[in-house]
């Protein structure tokens, strides 16, 4: 299972770099709307900000490696 999953990824990595980066641009979206309706910073944690950011870079820099691996 575990071999079939990296295949998965090799060739689908394209769409899991695409949904981290929209919940990544969702986070900061729903983070400047609190900002714009409640004129502060406070009361939104950052957090999934924080974490849903750092998969991104994981997955973005597996995907340049497979990639740089590849040509």
């Amino acid at each position: 299972m575990g071999e079939n999953m990296a295949t998965w990824y090799k060739e689908k990595g394209e769409y899991v770099l695409g949904a981290l980066f929209g919940l990544v641009t969702l986070d900061i979206f729903m983070f400047l709307i609190h900002c714009i309706t409640q004129r502060t910073t406070e009361g939104y944690n950052l957090i999934s900000l924080v974490i849903s950011g750092a998969f991104l870079a994981i997955a973005y820099f597996e995907y340049a490696y497979i990639h740089q691996e590849q040509h």
